[in-house]
């Protein structure tokens, strides 16, 4: 105790040992208690070590921020990662059936230049060029199939359609 000078009616004031705030809180502690549990139990410390207590606080919360931040963005990155290789192999998915598409136009475009080959040895009053697109009608009132359609270098695109009879012809070749 210490006491101050001056008359002897007054109050004795004791001091308070001043101890590091490590000691007075651990810091699992001060980042745990809410601001109005902290400010009731530092309470009677010196406005000084309040004050650092406080600083500490704010720093472990902050670093706490940047570790959730940090977490966040590595668990963002990797499934960006992951979405990234799924929408690769997805592409690559699509080349190869744009690949087998492309084939099978090929080999459909090489059949029916066989076909426009054969029906012309035939001669070309059973072949009906269409300048509209096909529909079920035509097919049922002229009792004929459909060749595929092409588009030709210098105009637009055609249908035509042979008889059912030469296709059927070339067929028992």
């Amino acid at each position: 105790m210490v006491r101050k000078a001056g008359p002897t009616n007054m109050k004795m004031r004791q001091e308070i040992p001043v101890q590091p705030p490590e000691q007075v809180i651990n810091d699992d502690e001060l980042m745990s208690f809410s601001v109005r549990e902290l400010n009731r139990r530092l309470r009677g410390l010196p406005k000084d070590q309040v004050v650092q207590l406080k600083q500490r606080r704010r720093t472990l919360k902050n670093r706490g921020y940047a570790a959730n931040c940090r977490e966040k963005r590595v668990t963002q990155k990797e499934s960006l990662e992951v979405e990234q290789d799924r929408l690769k192999m997805e592409v690559e998915k699509l080349a190869v059936e744009n690949a087998r598409q492309r084939e099978a136009l090929d080999d459909l475009h090489r059949k029916y230049k066989s076909l426009l080959h054969v029906t012309a040895k035939s001669g070309p009053e059973k072949i009906k060029v269409l300048s509209g697109p096909l529909t079920l009608a035509d097919l049922n009132k002229d009792n004929t199939i459909p060749g595929p359609s092409h588009r030709q270098q210098d105009g637009p695109v055609a249908g035509v359609m042979v008889k059912q009879e030469i296709v059927d012809q070339r067929l028992g070749d």
